[in-house]
């Protein structure tokens, strides 16, 4: 009764799968080893809005917008801040608050000629009011 179960073929991977599996594990790997860095200064980013928000609230709406800016990049220097630049930054009065928008995007080379672009265009913070 012992009988012999011969297999027709082999399972498995072939050098060639291997070989596309790596391709693409690496290319996964390029673009979160860029793309990392971009959402950790936009952590930095919002970071600086919520400490500049955290200062005391008289001293902020007496202060004017060039100020409020001037603090903010100061900011962003000690962070190391370095996509956000002093256009990216909208300072406004709304009734009595005032408002510090920062919309940037971020541009990194991915290959050869192949950028990567992140927007980042949400912000905000609103300093004062009721």
């Amino acid at each position: 009764m012992n009988k012999v179960i011969m297999r027709n073929g082999q399972c498995g991977m072939t050098y060639l799968g291997m070989l596309i599996l790596l391709v693409v594990i690496a290319f996964g790997a390029i673009v979160v080893i860029k793309v990392m860095p971009l959402y950790l200064e936009h952590f930095k980013v919002q970071s600086s809005l919520n400490s500049l928000a955290q200062e005391p609230k008289d001293e902020l709406l007496q202060m004017p917008p060039r100020e409020l800016e001037d603090r903010l990049l100061r900011r962003f220097s000690v962070n190391d801040v370095t996509h956000v630049k002093k256009e990216d930054i909208t300072i406004s009065k709304e009734g009595k608050k005032t408002v510090i928008d920062v919309s940037y995007e971020a541009r990194v080379a991915l290959f050869f000629n192949l950028d990567l672009v992140a927007k980042f265009p949400d912000n905000r913070v609103e300093l004062g009011g009721p």
